[in-house]
């Protein structure tokens, strides 16, 4: 399609759910319901919800993309972006329902993941075992104007195609909806992708939250004009597959859960505004966070523009470099170190079992 307003696109999906604990190194196809060592057992009600998101393909052919990145100025003039939420607030809204559905990461998982602790002025990322590969940035422009970069991560799928990152990455929040173009993701980035020791993968399509299409809107500042849609802040990137191969077959892929119990929050991605530069990427962590108005999850972390759409992992371990995302890097509290994030539920499992073919 052409650039412009997106066209709502509703795809009735049917979400299988499953609770239960998160087994390490275990082997499931596709979100296999399974009890836990804990005792849970399956849960298994059928959602219909038809409403919950659209798919578009992108604009630009893959070929297109990859010629507009191809001038490494470009590359290294991309900016990130961040959206405050204001002084006073905002009233607290639902997050996506929870479903406790999981992936696993595409490397053995440890039992006992050990993380980071607490990091809250973000430190260099050591790119342990998965997460050399897995953890990119994503290059972006609207009307072929503005050069933008997020970050965004490597989940594992059947097809093997799939990132995930913030929808505001993706699609414009001045109203009117705009999706954009010349997509490029780069794992293990480094030095503005004059490093890409895992190649340049070009975007296909997208599937983002229909909510957050509608509702997210921010003024010239970034400042958010209302909550409403920013609790869907996340969105779903298929790859196109280079010499036969899926991203995941090159990169591997961390685990992905949508609502599953939290403990731990372990956030990666590329800040781009002073005092970072873009060219390496940093991490925080936690072990006690608190539910943000978005119905997510905030705690404090330094890490400014640019690394918005990276992960939020959740049993991270820093020696396998793996764990479950179960959110992106949506916004800041203004004034504040408070990183947000919206989680992965309902709506999120649907539009990734929606691009996941």
């Amino acid at each position: 399609m052409t650039a412009g307003r997106i066209r709502r696109r509703l795809t009735a999906l049917v979400a299988v759910i499953a609770t239960g604990v998160l087994l390490a190194g275990c082997a499931v196809t596709d979100l296999d319901v399974q009890a836990s060592e804990a005792g849970y057992d399956p849960f298994l009600p059928e959602v219909h919800l038809p409403d919950s998101g659209l798919r578009e393909e992108f604009a630009s052919t893959p070929q297109e993309s990859h010629d507009f990145w191809s001038d490494p100025d470009k590359l290294e003039n991309a900016e990130g972006m961040e959206f405050q939420t204001p002084e006073n607030g905002l009233p607290p809204g639902p997050g996506d329902p929870a479903t406790g559905a999981y992936k696993p990461a595409t490397t053995a998982m440890p039992s006992n993941a050990q993380g980071y602790g607490v990091i809250s002025d973000a430190a260099v990322y050591d790119r342990a075992g998965l997460g050399a590969s897995t953890f990119g940035r994503l290059y972006f422009t609207f009307d072929n104007v503005y050069l933008n970069v997020c970050s965004a991560t490597v989940i594992n799928s059947n097809s093997g195609d799939i990132i995930v990152t913030a929808a505001h990455c993706v699609v414009s929040t001045d109203g009117k909806g705009t999706l954009a173009q010349s997509v490029v993701f780069v794992p293990g980035d480094r030095n503005d992708a004059q490093e890409q020791p895992y190649g340049m993968w070009a975007a296909v399509s997208v599937a983002v939250p229909q909510e957050f299409v509608d509702n997210a809107i921010t003024d010239e500042q970034g400042m958010l004009q209302s909550e409403k849609g920013w609790n869907y802040d996340f969105a779903f990137i298929k790859l196109e597959e280079r010499g036969g191969q899926s991203i995941q077959d090159v990169t591997g892929a961390q685990g992905v859960a949508f609502g599953i119990p939290v403990s731990t929050l372990t956030q990666v991605g590329y800040p781009s505004a002073p005092p970072y530069d873009g060219r390496e990427e940093y991490v925080c962590a936690s072990t006690s966070f608190s539910s943000n108005w978005q119905g997510g999850y905030t705690h404090k972390c330094t890490m400014t523009q640019g690394s918005s759409g990276g992960g939020w992992l959740t049993s991270f371990d820093r020696t396998a470099g793996n764990g479950f995302v179960v959110g992106v890097t949506s916004t800041v509290s203004m004034g504040t170190n408070q990183a947000n994030s919206p989680v992965l539920g309902q709506t999120a499992l649907d539009l990734y079992n929606g691009i996941d073919q």
